[in-house]
């Protein structure tokens, strides 16, 4: 790896660290050249300002992440064992950084466009392993030959309408922490009764 991507690393690294444990709302560049030893100059010679670094950082997040989901899901014995580990990992992920979720807190669509690029593409990965998982699952027997594309969606829906009910209740735009667990547990919930009709009666 050349010098100029190893300190382009370096800075995302920082940022992302910094950015999971106060916020971008209170997280400058300053703060983050210091982390590292670097100047604000050398910061800003990689990210022209901190909303450009904040993009680096969640890609570079979504790459990690996705290549550990690959691992995980791929580790599991079975279908339904890989969707709940899916359903799982993510909550830990979106517990453990949480933080750099709070821009999209207020507007979605005052975020960048190559940002929403970024969680739109995040949502086709999450949609492409579970269409592979329920494709293995037929495969295997455990569950009924279905449409996986059209079950994928259904059960995706599914997921976002928990999701919305449950924010819809205390009229916000973005879940608290307290609700991201509620969340998670109607998921599994829903996820165990939905993957049990999917199984030869």
């Amino acid at each position: 790896m050349e010098n100029q991507d190893k300190k382009k690393i370096l800075i995302i690294n920082a940022a992302l660290k910094r950015i999971a444990h106060y916020g971008l709302a209170k997280t400058t560049m300053t703060d983050i050249a210091k982390d590292i030893s670097f100047s604000k100059a050398l910061l800003y010679y990689y990210f022209p300002d901190k909303l450009s670094l904040y993009v680096s950082v969640i890609e570079h997040l979504m790459h990690s992440i996705s290549k550990e989901l690959i691992k995980a899901v791929d580790k599991t014995t079975s279908a339904t064992d890989g969707v709940m580990m899916l359903l799982q990992k993510r909550q830990g992920y979106i517990q453990k950084y949480y933080n750099l979720l709070e821009p999209s807190r207020s507007s979605y669509t005052e975020l960048p466009e190559d940002l929403h690029d970024k969680f739109n593409r995040a949502k086709a990965f999450e949609v492409k392993i579970l269409t592979e998982l329920l494709v293995r699952g037929t495969a295997s027997g455990e569950f009924e030959p279905q449409d996986n594309q059209l079950i994928t969606e259904i059960f995706i829906e599914a997921l976002s309408g928990i999701h919305f009910n449950i924010l819809n209740k205390e009229k916000r735009f973005f879940p608290d922490k307290g609700q991201f667990k509620e969340i998670f547990i109607k998921e599994k919930r829903f996820a165990e009764v939905f993957l049990k009709g999917l199984k030869p009666s």
